[in-house]
């Protein structure tokens, strides 16, 4: 099982729809390099809070992970981050069975696994700083 892709929606310098990050990955050893402030330690984070994984530091959500679109007055509520896993094992589809989709691929069927991460501003007040 690996996760073939992830999709990023309203977190930090992502936004929505056409400004959505959509990444696809494919099995073996997938390495993020670029220029410093283009997302790598967002996708990172992104990661993190799907899989729920930690290490020695906490990580929270903060005002200003929700994104901000240029030239508009307020920030978007709702944080939205995908993941596709595929290529189960028949012991990843034992485990995850109710949790499968079946997908369609050229006419063959295919169980993957998608996991859902949402965060809302409900409180509707921002802090000015």
């Amino acid at each position: 099982m690996f996760i073939s892709e992830i999709v990023i929606e309203n977190f930090r310098t992502f936004g929505e729809g056409e400004s959505k990050f959509v990444f696809a990955l494919h099995p073996g050893l997938t390495a993020l390099v670029g220029q410093n402030d283009t997302g790598k330690t967002t996708i990172i984070d992104a990661l993190r809070y799907v899989l729920g994984t930690r290490d020695q530091e906490y990580i929270r959500i903060d005002d200003s992970d929700f994104h901000w679109p240029l030239g508009e007055t307020a920030r978007r509520t709702e944080i939205r981050i995908r993941c596709k896993f595929d290529d189960l094992t028949i012991h990843d589809k034992g485990a995850f069975a109710e949790y499968l989709t079946i997908e369609d691929n050229d006419g063959r069927k295919n169980s993957v696994l998608y996991a859902y991460w949402t965060a809302k501003d409900r409180t509707g007040t921002r802090n000015k700083r």
